[in-house]
């Protein structure tokens, strides 16, 4: 990463550089290179997170009045500062993953979500899911389980996790994964309902997570939603065609 590099290149010229002056002793070039490279890359990702500000921002307005093309547009924009920001790649990968998904170009979006971080739940969840249905089940579980550890008090992805291995006839195996989950997050009352559910020999029931679980497609919205999209972030609707 560059902000890393360039922060210790920083530390070490000025550190060592007062060494090999003779302006103090070895043992302080060390700790001045320590804390100068600490300094340095604080002030430098400071700076390029001022300069994001306003594009992520063009993004969100872009994605709110469902132009999905210009907000790709400018995500790509985007990504040579991710070399720059902690996880900014991997982020920025995981929003134009989820674009392409909705956009119907699954080629792309398998391969923009392959990027993203593990640590972004909503990207792991479209990119477990597409798995899944594209036959790769192996990679499904393990793409859902990885993100799992790092992500664990998302309640979603441990319901998907647990609705796919029980889909798969895996019954005990989406039991541990929502008796881990539950354990650790006593208040999630559609997590222990589907726990419940799973133990009784009834299928999990995923209507409490609305939108954004039937955007993923395994379930038909019921007719009370009416017309209703997804709208939550990284799970956003293309705008309809006019015409023809």
């Amino acid at each position: 990463m560059h902000s890393v590099l360039l922060s210790a290149a920083i530390g070490l010229l000025i550190g060592f550089g007062g060494f090999a002056l003779d302006w103090w002793h070895w043992v302080w070039a060390i700790l001045f290179s320590l804390v100068l490279t600490l300094a340095a890359w604080i002030v430098i990702v400071r700076r390029v997170g001022k300069k994001l500000q306003p594009m992520m921002l063009t993004v969100q307005k872009q994605l709110e009045a469902r132009m999905p093309d210009l907000a790709m547009q400018s995500l790509r924009a985007m990504l040579p500062r991710g070399k720059w920001m902690p996880l900014l790649e991997g982020q920025i990968y995981a929003q134009m993953g989820m674009i392409a998904y909705q956009l119907g170009k699954r080629d792309e979006a398998l391969d923009l979500l392959k990027k993203s971080s593990r640590r972004l739940p909503d990207g792991q969840i479209v990119l477990g899911v597409m798995q899944y249905k594209g036959g790769d089940k192996a990679a499904a579980f393990q793409t859902l389980h990885l993100a799992s550890a790092f992500s664990k008090k998302h309640e979603l992805l441990h319901n998907v996790h647990g609705f796919l291995l029980a889909r798969d006839e895996r019954i005990g195996d989406a039991i541990a994964v929502l008796s881990r989950f539950t354990r650790k997050n006593l208040t999630a009352e559609a997590s222990k309902d589907n726990l419940l559910r799973l133990q009784n020999g009834k299928k999990m029931s995923m209507k409490p997570f609305g939108v954004v679980w039937y955007a993923l497609g395994f379930e038909t919205p019921p007719p009370e939603m009416g017309q209703m999209q997804p709208v939550r972030k990284g799970f956003r609707t293309p705008p309809k065609q006019r015409g023809g």
